[in-house]
């Protein structure tokens, strides 16, 4: 009798999970003790702590997506996923990457409009995969459907950063003239008029530019994959 060997997870992924876990549990239980302990800063660790949990509950995603749904996400999206949550909620909110860096919300927002294109085509795979769903539509127009998800959900990411900011008073959306990091204080000098909005339109072009670069890709793969199966019938 066979047994199906359970497949084995590649160890850069075992270690980059590993490596995030604990140390985000270990942040997490320092800032608990901080915030039990200080009387100042107690914005700041609630913000911190927020962004860890939110790191946490990301790990737990694929798992979950498994578990319910049965779909087994690939490994590198898996990695690619779990390193973008880690440079935007660890390194860019809890170590300030987003102040001390000038370009690090433009590398996370470009690489943003990458993963989520990725993802769709990944999707896309899965379908055809699974369902024995024929790719019969052009391959341009999966590609543009697919851009098109990708900019929508950059679009709804703004708003949800716009309705943080306004309830919150934090600085996502970087209006603040005087600093690009996501809390801010009270002498902080806010941007005027048309610079206000340069951040939110920039962000969208780059997410843009990261799914038609994805897109470009995955377009002659998908017209390749078509002609050939055209040949075979």
């Amino acid at each position: 009798m066979k047994t199906k060997l359970k497949e084995r997870k590649p160890y850069y992924l075992i270690i980059a999970r590993k490596f995030i876990f604990w140390l985000v549990v270990l942040m997490l239980g320092i800032a608990l003790y901080l915030l039990l302990t200080r009387e100042n800063n107690k914005g700041r660790l609630i913000f911190t702590i927020v962004q860890l949990l939110a790191m946490l509950f990301v790990l737990r995603i694929p798992a979950f997506i498994q578990e319910i749904y049965h779909f087994k996400i690939p490994y590198l999206l898996d990695f690619v996923l779990i390193t973008f949550a880690f440079s935007g909620f660890i390194l860019g909110d809890v170590f300030n990457f987003y102040g001390r860096i000038p370009y690090w919300d433009s590398v996370l927002h470009a690489f943003s409009g990458v993963v989520i294109a990725y993802v769709g085509f990944i999707v896309i795979e899965y379908l055809d995969k699974e369902f024995t769903i024929p790719l019969s539509v052009s391959p341009l127009f999966m590609s543009l459907i697919v851009v098109s998800v990708a900019l929508a959900i950059g679009a709804i990411w703004e708003i949800g950063e716009y309705t943080v900011d306004d309830i919150f008073h934090t600085n996502n959306q970087q209006y603040m003239e005087s600093t690009r990091s996501t809390l801010y204080d009270e002498d902080d000098i806010p941007l005027q008029g048309h610079d206000a909005l340069n951040d939110t339109m920039k962000d969208l072009m780059l997410d843009l530019a990261g799914a038609i670069g994805v897109a470009c890709i995955e377009y002659r793969k998908l017209e390749k994959k078509q002609k050939v199966s055209q040949k075979g019938t």
